[in-house]
C-alpha cells in the first residue's frame, strides 16, 4: 500500500506550477484560446442584454441600498448563455487533460506523436468521469439530508424548528465522511486523462489507506492557494486604484477581468496538478509510461 507524502507533495504542487506556469499554458493553448473566444462571445451577449449595465450600476450603489431588479433576458440570449457555459466547461476539461498528461508524462501537444488538437478522446472520458463523480456525490448526500430529518424528529418531534445540536453534529460528521470519500474518488480524473476508465470503484480501492492523508493534502493546498489568491487580489486592487479613479467604469472592469485571468489559470493548474501528484504517488504511472520532456513530468 503506497502512502501519499503530504508535505512533500504540497511543496511539489506549488513549486512545479510556479516554475512551469507558461509551459502549462502552452500545452493547453488550443482549448484555452477557444475558451477565451467563447468567453468574449458570452460577455458580448451579456452586454447586449443590459445585464452588464445593471451590474455596474449595482456596484455604484451604497452598501445597504435596496437591490434593483435585474433586466429580463430574452429566451434566445438565455439559451445561448447556457450553451456557452457548457462549451466552456468542456473546453476546461480539455485543458485539464493536457495539464494532467504534461505533469505525469511530460507530454507536449505536437511533440512525440501527441495530437495537436482542441479535443481528443481522453477529453470525453474526462467529462464522463466528472459526471460520474457528481452523481456519486449527489447520491452520497442522501444520508446527510436523511440524518438531518431524523435528528429534527428526535429533537423536537419534527416540529420544523431545526435539528438542534444533535442534528448539527450528525450533519458535520456525515459531511466529513463525504469529504473523505470525495478526495479518494477524485483521483479517477487523472486516471481518465491518461486513457484509463476513470472508474470510481477502482479508484476508491486503489486509494485505500490514504483517506486522511488526501484530506489533509487537499486542505493544505487550498489554504496555501487562498493565501496566494489574497496577496494577488490585494496587489491587483492597488494597481486598479492607482490607475483608475472610478473602479466601476468600463475600462476598470475590463482591466480587473484581465488581471483575474492569471490567478484563475494558476488556481486551475494547482487543482489539476494536485490530483496528478496524488495519483502518481498512490496509484503510480501506467506501465511503460514516463516523462518524455526535458524536466516536468513526474518530477515537477
Amino acid at each position: 500500500m503506497r502512502k501519499l507524502p503530504v508535505f512533500r507533495s504540497v511543496s511539489e504542487v506549488f513549486s512545479g506550477v510556479t516554475r512551469h506556469y507558461f509551459e502549462l499554458i502552452g500545452v493547453a493553448a488550443f482549448p484555452l484560446l477557444a475558451m477565451l473566444v467563447v468567453t468574449v462571445v458570452g460577455g458580448a451577449v451579456l452586454w447586449q442584454s443590459g445585464l452588464a449595465d445593471w451590474y455596474m450600476e449595482m456596484l455604484r450603489q451604497p452598501v445597504g441600498s435596496t437591490a434593483q431588479t435585474a433586466p429580463p433576458v430574452s429566451g434566445g440570449s438565455g439559451l445561448l448563455i447556457v450553451l456557452l457555459a457548457i462549451v466552456v466547461m468542456l473546453l476546461f476539461a480539455a485543458c485539464a487533460v493536457r495539464w494532467h498528461r504534461f505533469v505525469l508524462l511530460g507530454e507536449r501537444p505536437g511533440a512525440g506523436g501527441a495530437p495537436l488538437v482542441t479535443w481528443r478522446g481522453e477529453d470525453g472520458r474526462y467529462v464522463i468521469t466528472i459526471l460520474k463523480l457528481s452523481l456519486v456525490m449527489i447520491f452520497a448526500m442522501i444520508p446527510v439530508v436523511a440524518g438531518s430529518v431524523i435528528a429534527d424528529y428526535l429533537t423536537n418531534g419534527g416540529g420544523g424548528s431545526g435539528p438542534g445540536a444533535l442534528g448539527g453534529l450528525l450533519f458535520i460528521g456525515v459531511f466529513f465522511l463525504l469529504m473523505l470519500l470525495f478526495v479518494r474518488i477524485s483521483i479517477a480524473l487523472p486516471d481518465a486523462a491518461l486513457g484509463g476508465r476513470g472508474s470510481v470503484r477502482v479508484t476508491f480501492e486503489r486509494t485505500e489507506g490514504n483517506s486522511w492523508r488526501l484530506l489533509g493534502y487537499n486542505i493544505l493546498v487550498q489554504l496555501a492557494l487562498m493565501v496566494v489568491s489574497l496577496i494577488y487580489g490585494l496587489l491587483a486592487t492597488l494597481i486598479l486604484g492607482s490607475v483608475f479613479a472610478d473602479s466601476t467604469n468600463g475600462a476598470a472592469m475590463l482591466t480587473s477581468a484581465l488581471l483575474n485571468i492569471p490567478i484563475y489559470l494558476y488556481s486551475s493548474m494547482i487543482g489539476v496538478t494536485m490530483l496528478s501528484v496524488a495519483y502518481r504517488e498512490i496509484v503510480g504511472l501506467p506501465d511503460g509510461e514516463g516523462p518524455t520532456g526535458a524536466e516536468p513530468a513526474s518530477a515537477l
